[in-house]
């Protein structure tokens, strides 16, 4: 046996005596460790039930009966820059041609001894004629005949209308605020020495009718072909496109 107070004896053997001593600073170690622990589970848990409790808190409340359920987007009706078109007949000044230029002058011109249309001077290249013996725009009937320049070196209105202007694009004839729009509805090229007799119609619904020189240059002011653009009145440049085409 040991000597007393020097070691105690166990089961598993002789521990000194100072072992109480021992497993009692280990058990408050082991507490405080156990204590640290907890607290690093339990903050993340408080902070979620935090966080959970704000959420319920403000979360957004059912709506009842109101305008969020109820009310619909009333339909309104956007302007086009065609609205308001004129109704009765008038004298236009300017035309704008969708594509190719804005804002351009007309010539009211009477016709040759022929009764053919006439024509704006050679130099001016970007200035449109109109028929003035014939009908006007906001006719509820009739033909309105215009013409312009196509020049060989590709400078004159025309060149540019038979580069850019086509079917269901838009010619609106204007005298200050007054306007009529029209939609094309059809291009033709026909031969230049032909009789075209629908250009030369007198009874036919409202329409107009544009035509400049075109195919080949024989020489001056000679063409061998003549391209026109038929169109009809439109309220709306939003309406649909028309379906016929040139030929």
């Amino acid at each position: 046996m040991p000597p007393h107070g020097s070691t105690v004896a166990t089961t598993r053997g002789y521990l000194p005596a100072s072992y109480p001593e021992i497993v009692k600073i280990r058990w408050v170690n082991l507490r405080k460790l156990q204590e640290v622990r907890g607290w690093r589970v339990a903050i993340p848990v408080a902070v979620l039930l935090a966080v959970t409790l704000i959420a319920i808190a403000f979360r957004p409340t059912e709506a009842g009966p109101g305008p969020f359920e109820t009310s619909q987007l009333a339909k309104v009706h956007i302007p086009g820059r065609c609205d308001g078109g004129a109704t009765k007949p008038f004298t236009p000044t300017t035309v704008d041609i969708e594509d190719v230029r804005k804002d351009l002058p007309i010539q009211p011109l009477a016709r040759t001894a022929e009764d053919v249309p006439g024509v704006p001077a050679v130099s001016a290249t970007h200035t449109v004629a109109w028929d003035a013996p014939g009908p006007k725009p906001g006719s509820k009937r009739g033909l309105v005949r215009l013409n312009a320049h196509t020049w060989p070196n590709g400078a004159a209105l025309g060149n540019e209308m038979l580069a850019r202007f086509d079917v269901g694009d838009v010619l609106t004839l204007r005298r200050g605020d007054t306007k009529v729009c029209y939609r094309v509805t059809k291009r033709v090229e026909v031969d230049g020495y032909a009789t075209y007799d629908p250009f030369y119609e007198l009874d036919v619904p409202a329409e107009f009718a544009f035509i400049v020189c075109s195919g080949k240059r024989l020489g001056p002011g000679n063409w061998n072909k003549r391209t026109i653009w038929w169109g009809t009145p439109i309220g709306d440049v939003r309406d649909k496109p028309a379906l016929v085409t040139g030929g």
